[in-house]
């Protein structure tokens, strides 16, 4: 057995073992729900928890108590919801879909697709992760004084990215379909999304086929630098210039960050034994473009939706502009010669949420054991 092959199982073992303690609790939707086994819930609310990273509501149906999942309430909020929608004492109608497993120990659980209150109102529970914008008249991004454009909020304005045009990373010009969290629309196409070696093709379809259950971020771990600029709940960049250094401002997952260094210092190399997250970060301007050289990643991340392998040999190359007001440009090139073949380049726009602040989400709110759940 070669070197790489023996990485690939090491990498399966080590990816099965970190998801136990958090199998059932933050998870993929699409790991958890079978969207082919549909179920309508006739009941009473006996509990209704708005909060995140996922809404519960307890109904008491008929056949017993139902733990029922819906998505985060920074979602529910974008298509009509808000935390008096539902209340203990209703009586409720749910369209929705059973969990996979049928419920360890006798609990039931199903995630909702919509609820309909005795009124006859219908609340939606499919959400879209972009966020509602309204249509403004271009304009030229905003600079800095004298200087290169800036790539943040202005003095005394609100506002965010997010609305990524990509779901997932995959080759520049590469002809594929994913569904929001990653997950490709035809498993055939595993070989189109990136240079892979053997082993790693191995291990992303190994992740594909399981439904994406041992992604790091469903265990509120950080999500990698390129995915930074895919997930949900956006972004923020904030720059100091006079620190030489940029700050960027995860809005999902636990509010995590990663800092760029402008000061001119060395990449850390192999024997500085450091490993991280997002790795170290060392960047420059090239006109309006932000270029940033990263390299010292560890390896318990998935560094885009859909669960791409990578080595601590991952090094990154990131271009990030704003050609106008409303747009963020991200363009990177990943070079791993453990992983890949060759480097490999892929990127996707941004948009600006003018005139709003990220909402609060936290992974590790209410990241509950859904038997535990149904069981109270």
């Amino acid at each position: 057995m070669d070197r790489r092959e023996i990485r690939r199982k090491i990498s399966l073992l080590a990816l099965g073992l970190a998801a136990l303690p958090c199998a059932m609790a933050h998870h993929s939707m699409a790991a958890m729900y079978d969207d082919k086994k549909p179920v309508t819930l006739k009941g009473t609310v006996s509990g209704y928890e708005w909060t995140n990273p996922h809404v519960f509501i307890t109904v008491e149906a008929s056949d017993g108590s139902w733990a029922v999942e819906l998505p985060s309430r920074v979602e529910l909020r974008r298509v009509g919801w808000t935390r008096d929608s539902v209340k203990a004492g209703d009586a409720i109608t749910i369209e929705g879909n059973l969990a996979r497993d049928g419920g360890r120990d006798g609990a039931k659980r199903a995630a909702a697709k919509s609820v309909t209150l005795a009124s006859g109102k219908k609340l939606s529970a499919i959400t879209s992760e972009t966020v509602p914008v309204a249509k403004n008249a271009s304009k030229p991004a905003p600079h800095w004084p004298g200087s290169h454009v800036r790539l943040g909020v202005e003095p005394g304005q609100k506002g965010y990215w997010a609305n990524a045009s990509s779901p997932s990373l995959v080759e520049t010009n590469a002809k594929v379909k994913f569904n929001s969290e990653g997950l490709l629309a035809n498993i055939a196409d595993a070989g189109k999304v990136a240079p892979f070696q053997a082993w790693a093709k191995d291990l992303y379809e190994y992740r594909q086929k399981n439904l994406l259950k041992d992604d790091p971020m469903a265990s509120c771990l950080p999500p990698g630098t390129p995915r930074q600029f895919q997930v949900p709940f956006g972004l923020q960049i904030v720059e100091q210039p006079d620190r030489q250094r940029i700050f960027v401002m995860s809005g999902g997952a636990n509010r995590n960050w990663r800092v760029i260094n402008l000061d001119g210092r060395p990449l850390p190399t192999a024997d500085d034994g450091v490993s991280v997250y997002y790795g170290n970060s060392v960047g420059h301007w090239e006109g309006d473009t932000l270029v940033v050289n990263s390299a010292g990643f560890n390896e318990r991340f998935w560094f885009s939706n859909g669960g791409l392998p990578h080595t601590e040999n991952l090094k990154l190359m990131e271009r990030i502009s704003r050609p106008d007001f409303e747009t963020l440009k991200y363009e990177v090139t990943v070079d791993d010669p453990a992983t890949y073949t060759r480097p490999w380049t892929s990127g996707w726009t941004l948009q600006w949420i003018s005139d709003q602040e990220t909402e609060e989400y936290f992974c590790d709110d209410n990241n509950k054991d859904m038997e535990r759940q149904a069981a109270k």
